[in-house]
């Protein structure tokens, strides 16, 4: 489906179901009906939907789907009809009801150990609905087939538990109980009754009372206290008995068939391999020619004492995992012999494998079986993994999305033993569990003193298995077991860097959280501790600050926040929240880590730390922050949104189990039905009436919610009156429009029910019908009710241009939201019932939260999913558990599931909502076409409003000279000459390499390093023009003596190329475009004489103005008769701007409005201050700057104008408010009001149309995609309404409360109560009037008007706040009641739907959106995956660098020693030091605050060990590697600096001599160490790489954010510094200082207490004072309101998201890993940098030709081009054919010790046709290589690569973007042209050598028989016969070649042409006309050897095309002037 609005940017585009997903053909072919239908649609969601998914926008046949064609006609005509009977699908209820239980039974119990891909195949519901009724019981037997016989997936085999043979009774009994057919339906029943009886159990209250005296719960002895556990130990008895029958049957831990002797021998032995037949094709293969005989390697040597100590090791590990090892053995029943075939693959796949039956495996495997062994992973699996793994394939190819590829089609159907399969491990735990807690409760020790909960815990796992129970949401578990390994990649990645920040948070925070302020005793009381952090108090003797008290008594240094007098500070004996909250150990701290990643509840924890530290202390937070949240965790979206767009690409299926949308009738065709995808017409009179009066409806449901929207709490009767009979009035007009509906219909009124909007708008209207019974309207549900009512408000959302087809983006994958939203409540509900039985009963009561119920504990876990204070609920737990000992499995718990539930699950709502804004990876292709059609044509181009206003249009010409007419052919290349400064636009050139665009600037402008640095600053990035292939000319002929004729050639080529290239052309097009455009201004300007002089004074001519323009640049395009700015005078003009706006901010900063009240009350009210003077003065620059610019090219209607450029016009409105700023602030005594004051803050805009970078950094994020930006805004504020009217009928009144909770109500609320804020208010108490308001949790609010109602919603849909709303309303008691703790607790309800579809959908619908417009600003919406990969695998090419090894080993013996330890990545010193480096991460976590004088001896003295060890690796490898080489390597640089300044402070520290900035170096220099990990470990290298590709865009956005930051921060400052404090501020929390403000809005951009600051800033009298000269303490509601919603939107659903975009656009590792770049592991890449390095120039860098052909013949691996694989090399043949005996026969075929009957056998063995493919492939390249190189040089690095990647990696047809496979498609013609012309050369060649010897020959049998007469002349052939001559320019043309002869190092064959050179790459502009192009393109026609042209566009010349023999040259010589030559050559011959 399809839908594209006119005017909409929104296009939805959905595959159409898939028959190739997740079913292997010769299933389908077997009789498996149910992929006739949509294998996903669950509850018919989708059921009124047609079929033809696709429509015409595929282009593939008349609207049918591709992937369909194979389907019978008859399964296309199928309809699925909306509402369809169960009873029509089957016959009966009970058939239905019986198959879907077993399939369901058979998802969930899944005896057979079927995949997941297998589970989601297998429906609910019977989707055959489609059969007729002739359609007989055979075919639904048909179907039962389907579902999997149990006797073939559950062979017997082998031995079980030692002692169960194949013919052992019980052993049988259990495989009979087993393959019964209903066991599965009943285990399933269980299981869910398992479910309901927990659910039921937790349901009964069971929290500790209030007050409860203890610290701990009474304990519980014995197990059996309610009908549940008896239950309950009645199901786990069948459980156990279940288990015990799989174990029976399969085994429990070692394959049946491994015999358990194995387990008792020695592991030191050696011991052959259990034997068996390779598993798959791909492994069979592998075994063959590519990779040598492993089987001699790993073959043990006959002398153990030769192993060496790793050989042993090896040997052990493998001796350890043998009896562990899964038999392989097909069964031979059920397999044909040729099980290898991908036809006669199996057809099931097991969940072992993980891997599905899909084009996923299919596309893998191909690539499998080519690639071979050589892509091994160095990091062996553990012993550990290997016992456990369901499977154990080599690790090769274990790709995210290919998992365990090797065995996917050898995995046999076997059963498994019990503990190899994912979900029975998962049993067993539940049932062992389950038993361990009788044991327990039994013997009194679970609930005793200590408290066991955990076993009880881990016994709710048994109910995993139901979140199976459907297909959707087993499609989305398989999507998350799918991307599982990139997951756990970035999860190790992420907690390494917490554990960094954890390990620095111990060094700079231990201890610091326990300082607080105490109470002095007075009044008889004891010292109170305070919560106040503090770093030192007020000496009451000399009244000046000291440092706080520690735990000796001792004063230390003071700092933070100082106790004022009264108070001391002092540390205390324990953290806060039981130790929790603290720095002091490693787990405390990564628990805080945690929290700050989390973004929610760390700015209170950075607050706290500034008081108890320095004011510095938050970068820490801020970094951690930015590092952690903003920047590594949203490579978690990452992953998800590229892995679940994968799968979708991969399988044409959703990752999510959506169906294909249904075609969208547009409204102005709602006259037709869609019947069997196509319109039918329907019309009828009733129809034509209502679609005239249609948009009447639309505002009666506007109507509706307007009225509705009136109402507030003291609502009058009338009003009530009003509002009652409206809504029956307008209930009874939407009732008749239902029935005018239905009868529009007739007579085919069963039509109306096909459209699901039909559907929708009948069930609202009975419903808002039913709601009018007089017993529901007066009802308490009646309020609820009114929900039928408000959702008729998506009509008016519907009709808002542009809402309809975002509204169809976000929720028309309503499926896979569907599913997405039922998978979160399952999995929510599951994580809820095992926090009851961990933590229930264990906590009081009296919170929101206490684990009392199932409900409780769910809104508990739902709370900490959305993250919104889930340190409350963390903390709430923990702390309880604390004297019960099981705190830190409640922490791991919490942290953990928040962890999950935020950073996994929450994501897949974006890749939900993403999905949709996917483009169908089908219609991409076509996309680009269009795109690519549509640039190369001209486009038109609008008028300018400026140009459409300029009077010069309508002013009679009047020219200075006298017009002269000349030739039409004349004009342009005279106005040419005009135009002598003009440039191309930039272009991205690929032809034009780096150098030569340098050269190019440098030539052009001859500033000064530093002003070219200020100009790329201002301007950006200068080139002299960038010009297309066509204009380059070769200038090396003059310049160099001895020209090459082949180059000469070979530069023919590269023009003939550029002839045919389309860029070219087009560019000369664009180029001639431009010069006429230009051409016709000047003739504006000379017809206008006065449209070109400033003010209608200054002329080009004057000096003044000459002289302004030197300094600025033009507005729009250039100056054609001006003078261009000055290279100099420019960049130095715009530094001086730069300084003033950076002077005006730092002034700013120091002159805040408390600064001044200060100035002026010391210095009185006097004008001209310093800072209005120095304000003042910025002013002027600014001003003087427009004046210069207007000069220089005027200001309206001149040809650059200055407001023609958008930065020119934010500038002019930035200088307007500045000027009103100064003036008023020198005219008034400190400003005239807020408003004026703060225009000040505008200067910092400046800053972005100063600088390039940002500039295009806001253009490209910001204004591109804003528009779509405030579409979501809106139709978020759209969604809110209705809900916001919901909230004001439910909750209008009932949430006011009394401030003294004692009261009851209203009625109470009198008089005064005391009240305190010590000592839990029992200290210092004072009297407070009791007042009767709107709660104020965190911040006021109530929903009480429509106004107060949509704010608090707006307020928490960003999930602020919303736990604190929820508390109220749960609390709700009656109107004018006191609220009471959960006494509502189904009000919840309400914030639950809204913080599901709302916070959750709309939030994301920012990233989705935001994500969006990267990828089509990018241009990667449009990319297929195998483009994506190519991209991806380029960037992954460029980045790598040559490796600067010395070329030669060194010759001293310790230098070699040195050099192999520099060298060998997997040797033991490698290991030994990575190591060393774990074990100094270790020693770092083991710090702690209480001192262990012992323990920190030691690890002090390790870290010097350390760090000699790690300077002693320097040396070690700075001696072998030379200091060239070993400085070459960034992290050698990393090295030296942290090793030399960790061993130079370590021993200061050690010997007790440095001061505190040593420690803090020491501290900084050793954590420091811990990155070397990152450089060893290959998964963080490459995630580190990943992230740090992102950095330039992260950096470039950062430094947009912090102007923005700055602007917002000065605003802030100015319009609330004065503002008086009230709940929220402090200290640090206000916006006295800009730096108090810049961290406030740091840490409100993560959505943290915005609106509490909000509130609180918009204080108005009379809660402040006014003076009588008008300063006040006032906040300001317009100002507060509008500042901090500004704030929160810009920065935190933009700013905060854009840093998503940023991660998710250039996270290419998931596609590095599944594309080409899947082989090029660094091993690969270190192999290719050795070669590279043994052959390139060190000089230059560069590899040169003459070394080409010794190169190719030493790469190996993912590279290897050589023709004949290495194991068929010379020496290795004559190796193997070497004779024992050394005999010599020559019967025998015995020469010289050596056996030529195995030559023979080995070279009969050569693969021909592989042979040939090779050495095509060689010759491509190798001819490729030639052109590529530039001459002198030789080819690059990178380019070498990526020619490399061309040949051996991709598939450029697939791989290349249109515009790059047309260039592509060229280069290939060129190369195919050099190949034929190579063969027809060394053909030519071969006929000339033969003729001679021939000739020899005969002329020596002449002289033999004395025939030889001397008379005859012999004919004697000189040299080559000439070649054609040169009248042409033809590419084949080689010139006076030089042939070289046999045996040429440097050639690919065994004749060649000799050594060709590239043209020389320094190229001059020139721009030819066309004609000449064309005409030499016409010369060029003579060649044809590069066989039909048009024949190759549609795709580049395949790898395996032109296999090389003499059928190829014969072809390739045909119709081309090689002909003649060969007919001559061939006639003498005759003769």
């Amino acid at each position: 489906m399809r839908y594209q609005d006119t005017g909409a940017v929104y296009s939805v585009s959905l595959p159409g179901q898939s028959s190739a997903s997740l079913i292997s053909s010769q299933f389908r072919e077997s009789g498996d009906t149910t992929d006739s239908t949509r294998d996903d649609d669950e509850a018919h969601l989708t059921s009124n939907m047609s079929s033809q998914g696709a429509g015409a926008e595929w282009r593939v046949g008349d609207g049918v789907d591709a992937e369909r064609a194979s389907a019978s006609p008859r399964a296309k005509r199928r309809t699925v009809r909306y509402g369809a009977s169960p009873l029509k699908k089957t016959g009966t209820t009970l058939k239905t009801v019986s198959r879907n239980l077993r399939r369901a039974s058979l998802r969930v119990v899944n005896f057979g150990g079927l995949g997941l891909d297998e589970h989601v195949r297998l429906q609910d519901a019977d989707d055959t609905g489609e059969k007729r009724g002739d359609e007989d019981e055979d075919e639904l037997r048909e179907e039962d087939e389907v579902l999997p016989d149990l006797t073939k997936t559950l062979p017997i085999r082998g031995r079980t538990l030692g002692c169960l043979g194949p013919q052992s009774r019980l052993r049988l009994a259990m495989y009979k109980f087993l393959i019964y057919p209903w066991t599965e339906p009943v285990i399933l029943l269980l299981i869910i009754i398992n479910g309901l009886v927990l659910t039921i159990q937790a349901s009964r209250p069971h929290a500790l009372p209030e007050d409860w005296p203890l610290d701990r719960p009474p304990p519980v002895r014995g197990y059996f206290h309610a009908w549940e556990d008896y239950a309950l130990f009645a199901l786990f008895c069948l459980f156990t008995l279940e288990a015990f029958a799989r174990i029976c049957v399969s085994g429990f831990l070692l394959d049946p068939e491994v015999p358990i002797s194995t387990l008792f021998q020695s592991p030191f032995s050696s011991y052959p391999d259990i034997a068996r037949p390779p598993n798959t094709a791909a492994e069979a293969s592998f075994n063959v020619s590519r990779t040598p005989s492993l089987s001699s390697a790993n073959a043990p040597s006959q002398l153990h004492r030769g192993l060496t100590m790793t050989q042993r090791l090896k040997q052990l590990r493998k001796n350890l995992a043998r009896p562990f090892a899964l038999s392989h053995h097909s069964l031979s029943v059920s397999q044909p012999s040729n099980a290898s075939s991908g036809k006669n693959a199996p057809s099931r796949t097991r969940s072992d494998t993980v891997q599905s039956k899909s084009p996923v495996a299919e596309k893998a495997l191909s690539g499998a079986q080519q690639i071979h062994s050589h892509l091994r992973n160095p990091s062996e699996p553990t012993f550990l993994s290997k016992a456990l793994r369901s499977d154990n394939p080599s690790d090769a190819l274990s790709l995210p999305f290919r998992l365990s590829v090797e065995d996917s089609r050898g995995q046999t159907q076997r059963n498994l033993p019990y503990l190899r399969h994912s979900w029975t491990r998962i049993d067993f735990v539940a049932i062992v569990s389950f038993w361990i807690t009788v044991a327990l409760a039994s013997a009194g020790v679970e609930r005793n003193e200590y408290h066991i909960g955990l076993f009880r815990a881990m016994s709710v796992l048994r109910t995993a298995r139901l979140l199976a129970i459907t297909s959707g949401t087993t499609t989305i578990m398989r999507s998350l077991k799918t991307a599982r390994p990139l997951l756990a990649s970035v999860s190790y990645f992420v907690l390494f860097a917490m554990i960094l920040f954890s390990i620095i948070g111990i060094q700079s925070f231990k201890g610091s959280f326990r300082r607080t302020c105490h109470i002095l005793p007075t009044l008889g009381e004891d010292e109170i501790a305070l919560d106040q952090n503090c770093g030192g108090y007020i000496d009451p003797t000399t009244l000046q600050p000291v440092g706080y008290l520690n735990s000796d008594g001792e004063n230390a240094s003071a700092k933070g926040f100082i106790c004022p007098l009264g108070q001391i500070c002092k540390e205390n004996d324990s953290n806060p929240q039981a130790n929790l909250e603290s720095f002091d150990v490693i787990y405390y701290a990564a628990l805080q880590v945690v929290i700050v990643s989390s973004a929610n509840g760390w700015s209170g924890l950075m607050y706290q730390m500034m008081d108890a530290e320095f004011f510095v202390s938050c970068f820490f937070y801020i970094v951690c922050i930015i590092v952690l949240n903003f920047w590594l965790i949203n490579l978690f979206v990452a992953v998800i949104t590229n892995t679940f767009s994968a799968i979708r690409s991969d399988t044409k299926k959703s990752a999510f189990g959506a169906a294909p949308l249904a075609p969208v009738v547009d409204e102005s065709e709602e006259g037709w039905s869609v019947v069997d995808g196509r319109r039918v017409a329907g019309r009828n009179r009733i129809r034509e009436v209502y679609e005239s009066i249609r948009w009447c409806w639309v505002a009666f449901a506007l109507a509706s919610l307007v009225l509705q929207a009136t109402r507030t709490v003291d609502i009058s009767p009338m009003h009530e009156e009003i509002l009652d009979k409206g809504e029956l009035a307008l209930t009874i007009t939407f009732d008749v429009e239902i029935v005018i509906r239905i009868l529009a219909y007739l007579p085919d009124w069963r039509k109306f029910f096909y459209r699901g909007q039909n559907v929708l708008d009948l069930l609202l209207a009975i419903g808002s019908s039913i709601i009018q019974i007089p017993a529901i309207h007066e009802s308490k549900a009646y309020p609820w009710l009114t929900i039928f009512q408000l959702m008729r408000f998506y009509r008016v959302i519907l009709e808002i241009p542009r809402m309809k087809p975002l509204l169809l983006a976000v929720f028309g994958n309503m499926y896979g939201l569907a599913n997405m939203s039922l998978f979160l409540i399952e999995i929510n509900l599951l994580a809820a019932l095992f926090a009851v039985q961990l933590v229930g009963g264990d906590i009081k009561a009296g919170d929101l939260i206490d684990f009392g119920t199932l409900y409780n504990s769910f809104l508990a876990i739902y709370q900490v999913f959305s993250s919104e204070n889930w340190t409350d609920v963390l903390y709430k737990a923990a702390v309880a558990e604390v004297p019960l000992r099981q705190s830190p499995i409640v922490v791991l718990f919490v942290a953990g599931w928040m962890f999950f539930a935020n950073y996994i699950v929450l994501q897949m709502f974006i890749a939900v909502i993403n999905e949709n804004f996917d483009v169908a990876e089908e219609s991409k292709r076509s996309r680009q076409a269009s795109h690519y059609w549509a640039s190369h044509r001209p486009q038109q181009v609008r008028a300018a409003w400026v140009r459409r206003l300029n009077p010069y249009r309508w002013f009679k010409a009047q020219p200075k000279a006298i017009e002269v007419e000349l030739p039409s052919n004349l004009v342009l290349p005279m106005q040419k000459a005009l135009v002598q400064d003009y440039s191309l636009p930039k272009r991205d050139n690929s032809f034009v390499d780096t150098g030569t665009r340098r050269s190019g600037a440098s030539r052009q402008y001859t500033a000064k390093s530093t002003l070219r640095r200020l100009q790329r600053l201002f301007a950006g990035d200068i080139t002299a023009g960038d010009v297309p292939l066509t204009t380059l000319r070769h200038t090396r002929r003059d310049s160099v003596a001895t020209t090459d004729p082949i180059d000469e050639e070979t530069e023919r080529h590269l023009e003939v190329l550029a002839a045919l290239n389309n860029d070219a052309v087009d560019a000369e097009e664009l180029n001639d475009a431009l010069y006429e455009r230009r051409a016709q201004k000047a003739d504006f300007i000379r017809d206008h004489p006065s449209y070109d002089k400033t003010f209608w004074v200054f002329s080009q001519k004057n000096w003044l103005r000459r002289t302004c323009q030197k300094l600025v640049a033009p507005a729009g395009g250039d100056r054609i008769f001006g003078t261009p700015h000055s290279p100099i005078a420019h960049p130095i003009f715009q530094l001086l701007l730069l300084l003033t706006v950076i002077g005006g901010i730092v002034v700013e900063s120091i002159a805040t409005p408390v600064y001044r009240r200060n100035f002026y009350a010391e210095h009185g009210q006097v004008r001209g201050t310093w800072f209005d003077i120095a304000e003042g003065s910025f002013a002027i620059v600014l001003l003087l700057e427009f004046i210069i610019k207007v000069i220089a090219d005027g200001f309206l209607f001149t040809p650059n104008a200055y407001i023609r450029s958008i930065w020119n016009v934010l500038d002019f409105f930035i200088l307007v408010g500045i000027l009103i700023n100064a003036t008023t602030g020198l005219i008034f005594i400190g400003g005239l009001s807020r408003i004026t004051r703060s225009l000040k803050a505008l200067r910092a805009l400046r800053l972005i149309t100063l600088i390039d970078k940002m500039r295009s950094t806001f253009e490209s994020l910001i204004i591109s995609g804003i528009a779509r930006i405030l579409d979501a805004a809106l139709l978020a504020i759209l969604y809110m309404i209705p809900y916001a009217v919901w909230g004001l009928n439910i909750f209008a009144g009932v949430t006011n409360e009394c401030n003294d909770d004692q009261v009851s109500g209203i009625n109470d609320c009198i008089n005064e109560y005391s009240t305190g804020f010590v000592n839990d208010g029992n200290s210092f108490t004072y009297l407070v009037p009791r007042v009767w308001d709107n709660p104020a949790p965190s911040t006021q609010f109530s929903f009480d008007s429509f106004r107060q109602s949509l704010l608090i919603l707006f307020e928490i849909v960003s999930l602020e706040g919303w736990i604190d709303v929820l508390g109220v309303a749960t609390s709700v008691t009656g109107e004018g009641q006191q609220p009471q703790t959960n006494a509502s607790v189904g009000n919840s309800i309400f914030f639950l739907i809204y913080n599901l579809m709302g916070g959750v959908v709309i939030f994301t619908l920012f990233v989705s959106i935001i994500i969006g417009n990267f990828t089509s600003k990018t241009g990667s919406a449009l990319l297929t995956q195998a483009q994506r990969e190519w991209i991806d695998l380029q960037k992954l090419i460029k980045r790598q660098r040559p490796s600067k090894r010395p070329k030669v080993r060194p010759t001293m013996a310790i230098r070699q020693w040195c050099y192999d330890r520099a060298v060998h990545k997997h040797g033991w010193w490698h290991r030994m030091m990575t190591v060393l480096y774990t074990l100094h991460v270790i020693a770092l976590m083991t710090q702690t605050f209480t001192p262990q004088h012992f323990l920190d001896e030691f690890r002090n003295d390790f870290f010097i060990f350390t760090t000699v060890v790690y300077v002693l690796d320097i040396l070690v490898r700075l001696f072998g590697l030379g200091w060239s080489s070993y400085s070459a390597n960034g992290w050698n640089i990393f090295d030296i600096i942290v090793a030399g300044g960790s061993l130079f402070t370590t021993l200061i520290v050690r010997f007790n001599t440095g001061g505190f900035v040593i420690q803090q170096l020491q501290k900084l220099f050793i954590t420091s160490i811990a990155f070397k990990l990152v450089q060893r470990v290959n998964s963080l290298n490459k995630l580190f790489k990943t992230a740090v590709g992102s950095l330039p865009v992260i950096l470039s956005l950062l430094g947009l954010w912090v102007i923005l930051f700055l602007f917002f921060a000065i605003l802030f400052v100015e319009v609330f510094s004065l503002t008086k404090w009230t709940t929220g501020e402090s200290r640090n929390q206000n916006y006295s200082s800009m730096a108090k403000a810049l961290v406030m809005l740091a840490f409100m951009t993560t959505g943290e207490g915005w609106n509490q600051y909000m509130h609180d800033f918009a204080l108005d009298y009379p809660r402040c004072t006014i003076n009588a000269d008008g300063e006040t303490d006032c906040g300001s509601i317009y100002w507060s309101f509008s500042l901090f919603i500004a704030w929160n939107l810009l920065s935190m659903y933009i700013f905060a998201n854009l840093f998503t975009g940023v991660v998710v656009e250039s996270f290419y590792y998931v596609f590095q890993m599944s594309g080409g770049a899947k082989s090029i592991t660094r091993e690969e890449m270190r192999a290719f940098k050795k070669v590279w390095a043994e052959f390139a120039n060190p000089k230059t860098g560069y590899l040169e030709r003459a070394n080409f052909v010794r190169f190719f013949g030493k790469l190996s691996g993912i590279f290897e081009v050589r023709i004949y694989p290495a194991e068929y090399s010379i020496h290795r043949v004559m190796a193997y054919a070497k004779d024992p005996q050394n005999r010599h026969s020559l019967p025998d075929k015995l020469v010289e010790g050596y056996d030529f009957n195995k030559v023979d056998a080995i070279l009969g063995g050569l693969d021909r046709a592989a042979i040939k493919r090779r050495k095509n492939l060689y010759n491509r390249l190798y001819h490729e290589a030639r052109i590529s190189h530039e001459p002198g040089k030789g080819i690059s690095f990178t380019n070498m690569l990526l020619l490399l990647a061309h040949h051996k990696l991709i598939v450029d047809r697939e791989a290349l973007v249109l515009k790059d496979l047309v260039v592509r498609t060229e280069t290939n013609k060129l190369v195919t042209d050099l190949v034929d012309f190579d063969r027809v050369q060394s053909l030519l060649l071969m006929i000339l050598y033969r003729r001679r010897y021939l000739a020899q020959r005969e002329q020596a049998r002449m002289q033999q028989m004395g025939l030889m007469q001397s008379d005859i002349p012999a004919i004697v052939v000189d040299d080559f016969p000439a070649t054609p001559p040169m009248t042409t320019r033809d590419i084949t043309s080689p010139g006076q070649t030089p042939v070289r002869r046999f045996g040429d190092a440097d050639t690919p064959s065994a004749i060649s042409p000799g050594v060709l050179q590239s043209p020389d790459m320094t190229f001059v502009v020139d721009t030819p006309s066309r004609s000449t192009l064309q005409r030499r393109q016409r010369m060029s026609d003579v060649s044809m050897l590069s066989i039909d042209m048009s024949s190759r566009l549609d795709g580049s010349v395949s790898r395996d095309s032109r296999l090389g023999d003499e059928d190829d040259i014969m072809s390739s010589m045909q119709n081309s002037m090689w002909n003649d030559m060969m007919l001559e050559a061939a006639e003498e011959d005759g003769e």
